[in-house]
């Protein structure tokens, strides 16, 4: 993993886009493509919720329902390691255990 500048995170080695879906929806994709990228012993994972602007009130829903799941018992029980909001809070970069 190669990191460009001090204190940058290595590129991603997938992204997941979850734009467009559901709470629930995104829950389940992103179970899958952890479950994945842990078989496959890839890490780090780009995740794309968005910042919410089309959302009601303009206030993001997904992105943070992705991120207390990632940082909760689901999260960890996948392997999460490390989740940081990335992409001026439009995406999270995900480090899973090896």
């Amino acid at each position: 993993m190669a990191v460009t500048r001090r204190d940058a995170l290595p590129e991603p080695a997938r992204e997941l886009d979850l734009h467009g879906l559901s709470v629930a929806q995104a829950k389940r994709r992103l179970e899958q493509e952890l479950t994945l990228c842990r078989a496959r012993r890839l890490s780090p994972l780009r995740v794309v919720t968005g910042r919410g602007w089309q959302s009601p009130g303009g206030r993001p829903v997904l992105a943070p329902a992705v991120r207390a799941w990632l940082e909760g018992p689901e999260g960890r029980a996948l392997g999460v390691r490390e989740c940081r909001v990335v992409a001026r809070g439009g995406a999270l970069w995900v480090r899973l255990e090896p």
